[in-house]
């Protein structure tokens, strides 16, 4: 809720993150080449979190909102 503190309706700012792990099949996919869209399909086969999946889980713990999350990762 907006307060006088933060019209915004923000006091303070939460990271949401995406973390490539480089293990032996990401390697090989750099090393060949292979094209951004390859690596992260198959880090999300790893079991990557993307960006927006981590700000739907804190939007789902109630620490954003939807409407942040999607506003903040447009592509």
């Amino acid at each position: 809720n907006p307060s006088e503190e933060a019209p915004d309706g923000y006091i303070e700012r939460v990271g949401i993150h995406e973390v490539l792990e480089i293990n032996d099949e990401i390697k090989k996919l750099i090393f060949k080449g292979a094209s951004e869209d390859e690596i992260k399909q198959k880090a999300i086969e790893n079991g990557m979190i993307t960006l927006q999946e981590d700000g739907f889980i804190k939007a789902a713990m109630g620490i954003t909102s939807i409407e942040e999350i999607l506003r903040t990762t447009k592509e």
